[in-house]
């Protein structure tokens, strides 16, 4: 957020997007890689596997959005 104050128009609107690719390939990499290989309850990985895709529809929306703003 600091980051984003100082800027207006289309810089921020480039770190915003970039700062949205950023957060969803962390959560993305978080769920796969930490997350869902350590729970053990399976009504819970099912719940946080089923979460994945919504991430990745959004990681996707980000990346689209970002490579419109640099073209």
């Amino acid at each position: 957020m600091r980051e984003l104050r100082g800027k207006s128009g289309a810089e921020f609107d480039k770190a915003y997007a970039a700062h949205e690719v950023d957060f969803h390939q962390a959560v993305l990499d978080t769920l796969n890689g930490t997350l869902i290989p350590a729970i053990k309850n399976v009504e819970l990985k099912t719940f946080v596997e089923k979460v994945g895709p919504a991430f990745l529809g959004h990681l996707e929306a980000a990346k689209h959005l970002q490579k419109g703003l640099t073209a």
